[in-house]
Order: structure tokens, then sequence, then C-alpha cells
């Protein structure tokens, strides 16, 4: 919980530290992008190395790292020395770091179950847990940078990250996993281990699908909430003075209170509709409501804000809509995550999952996109695209993909 809280802590002070500094949508893109970027050049080899050392020593590492750095990142602002390029820096150094940190993280937990059979459950109670501090950490977030700063989030982010190495230093996972794992592996280069698991993904159309399906989803759709910021910039000349810090955090709020809902939620729908009809349905509706929410701030009612910012129709809107499309969203990823961890071999595990989790920095480096045309056409307007043009790519996958639908 430490660290996922510092993750959620990073995600939203970076982002405003940055617009502050700018006030640039292209450089608030940009500094989600380099993490991602960074976390992508890593994690083909954090995936063989997850398969290949113990998992829990690399995670007190890249825990007691991004610590590190984070607490860099909150001296540097804290003596007013942020500048655009010393936080693009930090952020690709622990994109860097996270390429090695996220492929161990994905699949370490089954080193702590008895069966297969446990994995659906471990996999929502994991996701009800990241999505339930993404509630917490941004509202309590939004206002303590409101009244001390971005730098103390950043404080708090090396906290957490701190934690979580302490605890891991004091568990201990099933040994025995570990020990079937590499006695039946032969020794390979890392080379040659990474094509193995791009090979296994090729040739099984259904994770092939599923891969790219959750690529897309996080590149063009989940990647809006790195735009926030600017669309919560809209709240600084209102008559209550400057909440804009305050909005995003509750607007990341309202998006972990849908996550956690849909998360909560999957477990029942699975038990009535297959698990590939319920995934790939709820994806396309989750797209549907992004779109929604560009269309509601496109419209925006600036006099209605000013006036009484917190009972605006666009803002009770805006929080309507990143919540049903975050519900909708953490169902695709439950069901879809559930089922690559049930069908994927132990001893490709690490590598799999490590390619799966390309998808969170996609996230990121699609925010460059819709920074880009943020830049130039509007925020709503960069949104409102993308959801268009993902609404039709899921849209014919769900079609057109009937083994999918028949998982």
């Amino acid at each position: 919980m430490g660290s996922v809280g510092g993750t959620q802590l990073f995600t939203l002070a970076s982002g405003k530290l940055i617009y502050n500094i700018s006030g640039s949508e292209f450089f608030l893109g940009l500094v989600a992008a380099v993490f991602g970027l960074g976390t992508i050049v890593i994690n083909f080899l954090g995936g063989v190395i997850a398969d290949r050392l113990e998992k829990k020593i690399l995670l007190i590492i890249t825990s007691f790292c991004s610590s590190l750095i984070l607490i860099i990142l909150a001296m540097v602002d804290n003596l007013n020395l942020e500048t655009v390029s010393i936080v693009i820096i930090l952020s690709t150094i622990l994109g860097l770091i996270s390429g090695f940190d996220w492929p161990v993280r994905s699949s370490i937990f089954t080193q702590f179950l008895d069966n297969k059979e446990q994995i659906v459950s471990a996999v929502s109670l994991n996701a009800i847990l990241w999505q339930g501090v993404r509630i917490i950490a941004p509202g309590i977030g939004g206002f303590i940078i409101a009244y001390y700063g971005t730098q103390s989030i950043f404080y708090m982010s090396a906290v957490g990250f701190f934690i979580m190495g302490i605890i891991m230093i004091r568990i201990t996972p099933n040994k025995s996993f570990d020990k079937v794992e590499k006695k039946n592996s032969i020794k390979k280069s890392i080379f040659q281990e990474t094509l193995e698991g791009i090979k296994y993904i090729y040739e099984n159309k259904i994770f092939r699908i599923i891969i790219l399906a959750t690529y897309l989803t996080s590149f063009f759709g989940v990647s809006y909430l790195q735009l926030l910021p600017s669309f919560a910039d809209s709240y600084k000349l209102s008559s209550r003075g400057d909440v804009s810090a305050q909005v995003l955090g509750i607007l990341l709020s309202s998006a972990g209170i849908g996550a956690v809902f849909g998360t909560t939620i999957t477990s029942n729908l699975k038990n009535r509709i297959n698990i590939g009809k319920l995934a790939f349905s709820t994806n396309v509706i989750s797209v549907i409501f992004l779109l929604l929410f560009g269309i509601s701030n496109f419209f925006i009612n600036e006099n209605n804000i000013y006036s009484n910012p917190w009972i605006s129709y666009n803002l009770l809107l805006s929080l309507l809509f990143t919540f049903l499309t975050s519900t909708f969203s953490s169902i695709f990823m439950v069901c879809s995550m559930s089922i690559l961890q049930l069908n994927v071999p132990d001893k490709l595990r690490g590598r799999v999952m490590g390619i799966h989790t390309i998808t969170f920095s996609l996230m990121s480096v699609g925010a460059l996109i819709l920074g880009l045309l943020a830049e130039f056409f509007g925020s709503s307007i960069a949104v409102m695209s993308s959801s268009s043009l993902l609404i039709i790519i899921n849209l014919y996958i769900f079609i057109s993909k009937k083994e999918i639908r028949n998982i």
C-alpha cells in the first residue's frame, strides 16, 4: 500500500508541478511520457530478471531507489530550484527504476497463493488495494498541495516507497515456488529469454489480442488522467479563489472510487457473464463515458464555475463521467489480467506479465500525444478525438473476435 500511495502521489504532484512551471499541456504530457518511456525501455529486461532472480530482493532494491529519487525531487522543489528539465530527468530515472519494479510486482503475488483458483480473487484484491489508495491519496493530496505545496507530496511519496522496502524485508514469500521455476528452467541469454516471452505472446492469439487491447486502451483512453491538471486549471479564478489543486484531487478521487466499485462488482459479474465477453463489452462502454467527459468539458460554462465552483454543473458532470469511465475500465483490466494470469506458464510469468505491464507505461506515453493535441486544439478536443478512435477499435475487437468473447 505504501508504494501504491507513493506512485499515486507522485503522479498527482508531478503533473501539478510541471503545469505550474510551464502552463503547457505539451510539457504536462511530456513529463508523463518520459516516465512511461523509461519504464518501457527497461521492462523487457525487468521481466527476464524477475524470472531469474529472487523477486523479494528486487522489490526491496527498487523501492529504496524510488524513495531516494523522490527525496531528491522534493528537496529541489523545496529549494525552488525546479525546472522543466530537472523534473523530466528525475521522472525518467523513476521510469527506469519502475521498469524493473513493475514486472516483479505483477508476478510475485502468485508466490503467496496456494493454487491457481485463487488468482482471480488475488487480482481483484490487488486492484481494490490499488484503486482504494487512488481514492484516498489524490483527494488528500490535492488539499495538501493547496496549503503546503507539491514538495510535501514528494516527501510523502518517498515515505511510501520506503515503507514498501521495509515491509518486503520482513515478509517471506513461498520459496518452493521459486525453486520449482529455477529447477525446470534452462539457462539462456537475456536476449533469448526476452524473445521467448515475446514469441509466446505472438503465437498465442488470445494473449496477443488481450495485450494489444490493453495497450490501445491505456494509450488512447486512460492517458486522459494525465491531462486532468489542465482541466482543473479552469478553477483557478473562481469566486472561492484558486481551488484548482482541490478540484484535481477530487477528480482523481472520483476516478479511484469508480475503479474500486468496478473491481468490487467484477467477481459477481463474471459469475453471470463469461469473462471474455465481460472484459471487452465493458471496455467499449468505458470509452463511451470518456467521450462524454470530453464533450461536457468542451461546453464549459465559465460563469457558473466562477460564481460557485463546487456546485457548477461542469464539475458535477466531470465527476460523474470520470467515475463511470473508471468503473467500466477497471472491470476490463481485472478481467483481462485474470485471463492472462490463469493461462500463462509459471516459467514465463515474469516475462509475459512484464510485457503486459507496459500497459501502465503506455498511459503515460499516450499523454504526450494527448498533450500535443491539447496544446493546439484544447484538452477537451484531444480527449474527444482519442476516445472516438478507441470506440471504433474496441467495437471492432468485440464484434469480430468471437474466440475472445467465448473465453
